[in-house]
């Protein structure tokens, strides 16, 4: 609905309620209908009525930590919880006593406005929904459990002081609640604070026109039917909001676990290119570089063998040419992302006779080459590819670093597992200072915990080195 529209709807009821209250007496100056169950029906639907809008109310205020409405629904909890004892009560002073007791209610949570404008009121005035709510529960137990201490409320079919001046009472804090609610919109222009001013504004006018009313009298059948349709009007325009509000909410819920669930995928393709690229510098360090290296100790060889034997320094050059096919090959391949060659078990004990061939006719170093081919037999495609990066980069350091003038490179069976050991009699390092520091170690420790497999180095200053590579295979057990 538009918002003039509606501002117009209450400014002009507001106008006809207080013409109405006026001028009805004029029109039926002895009416008296007495009819308790419409107008318990009445209050009960208007006490259900107020209950529902003070839920909605303290509802909309806990999820926009706004604590503006806390004394409004705490009016309304308060009030309705009233109207409905009211309107199981029968009638007598009791029953005054209850209506009048509700309004004042209502009242005091329009005029506690004032109050829960100042922030330094904020913790106190969070508790009084809650403080209204027994307040009222405990009111209306015991004007119904002791009547007879309830104040005289009718004499004559006349309203007494004493049911009155809650009623006047009430009205004036209903004109201060108003009044609230209408500065507050000057300042900030939201349509709910006119429509509560309004709505203050409305309660005051009954509560007066209540004063100069008599019981079953048509201005006091006006004055309930008026109240109960400002209810509605009201519970319509704030229980929409608030389902607006909850529309809302699902629809950002929605949003944030699409955001999450788009964070997720993010993070985990984030983290397969990270270990895609882990992969590839494990794999271009174990594979290419001591490729790379080896052509470069054979290349030197052939330069030093040009005077002393031309023709087995062409051969040499032959060889490196040939090796450099496998690298330029090894290259492509990860430059396109693609995953290492595979072996099988005889492939790999090709590949480490070519190996050891290799190094032996370049290099100062004589390897044993110890395999069991049943073992090898029992490594998968992937076991046997990571093993050859071990292999290559166990020797690379033995021919760089450790100086070393014999090995052994040995590939056995071992109750249910598979052991790679490589040894030399080089120089050694101390584990403790140089291991975290040394890239193809920590590549060899990860591409055991890839495996699932055992993993140990041992090597001390001038005692040579000893690497174990142990797989265990199904049915066998892991080395503790």
């Amino acid at each position: 609905m538009n918002p003039f529209t509606l501002y117009l709807m209450i400014g002009g009821g507001g106008m006809a309620a207080l013409v109405m209250g006026v001028f009805l007496p004029g029109v039926w100056p002895g009416l008296r209908w007495s009819h308790e169950p419409l107008h318990s029906t009445l209050e009960t639907v208007g006490g259900l009525a107020a209950i529902s809008m003070g839920i909605v109310l303290l509802q909309r205020t806990t999820e926009h930590t706004n604590q503006k409405f806390y004394p409004i629904a705490g009016g309304f909890l308060g009030m309705g919880i009233l109207e409905v004892f009211h309107a199981l009560s029968i009638p007598g002073n009791g029953f005054v006593l209850l209506r009048g007791s509700a309004s004042l209610l209502g009242g005091v949570g329009f005029g506690l406005m004032w109050l829960s404008a100042k922030r330094k009121h904020h913790t106190t005035i969070k508790w009084m929904p809650w403080v209204m709510t027994g307040g009222a529960l405990a009111l209306g137990l015991w004007t119904i459990g002791f009547p007879q201490y309830v104040p005289v409320m009718v004499r004559e079919g006349a309203f007494t002081p004493a049911a009155v001046a809650p009623k006047s009472f009430a009205s004036m804090l209903f004109f201060a609640g108003s009044l609230r609610f209408f500065l507050d919109y000057r300042n900030s222009g939201r349509s709910e604070d006119f429509l509560f001013a309004s709505l203050a504004l409305m309660f005051g006018l009954a509560e007066l026109m209540f004063t100069y009313s008599v019981i079953w009298g048509s201005r006091w059948w006006f004055w309930h039917v008026l109240r109960l349709m400002v209810y509605f009007l009201i519970l319509w325009y704030v229980g929409r909001g608030y389902l607006a509000t909850v529309s809302e909410l699902r629809t950002s819920l929605v949003q944030t676990k699409q955001a999450e669930q788009a964070s997720r995928r993010s993070e985990e393709q984030l983290r397969t290119v990270l270990e895609d690229r882990e992969r590839m510098a494990r794999d271009l360090h174990d594979g290419v570089i001591q490729s790379t290296f080896a052509l470069r100790l054979n290349l030197e060889r052939c330069q030093r063998l040009i005077t002393q034997n031309p023709k087995e320094a062409l051969a040499g050059i032959s060889d490196v040419l040939m090796e450099l096919k496998f690298v330029i090959q090894d290259l492509r391949r990860h430059i396109n992302g693609l995953e290492p060659e595979c072996l099988n078990g005889q492939q790999w004990v090709e590949e480490m006779r070519t190996l050891v061939h290799t190094v032996e006719k370049s290099q100062n170093l004589l390897l044993h080459l110890q395999i069991d081919q049943e073992a090898a037999d029992m490594l998968t495609p992937e076991e046997a590819t990571h093993l050859l990066f071990v292999v290559k980069e166990s020797i690379s350091n033995s021919v760089r670093h450790s100086h070393a003038t014999s090995g052994t490179v040995s590939l056995q069976a071992r109750e249910g597992a598979v052991c790679l050991e490589v040894t030399d009699n080089g120089l050694g390092f101390d584990l403790e200072n140089t291991y975290e520091g040394v890239h193809g170690l920590k590549n060899m420790a990860a591409r055991a915990k890839r495996l699932g497999a055992y993993f140990q180095v041992w090597s001390k200053p001038h005692r040579g080195t000893r690497i174990v590579f142990e797989i265990t295979k199904e049915g066998g057990h892991a080395r503790a």
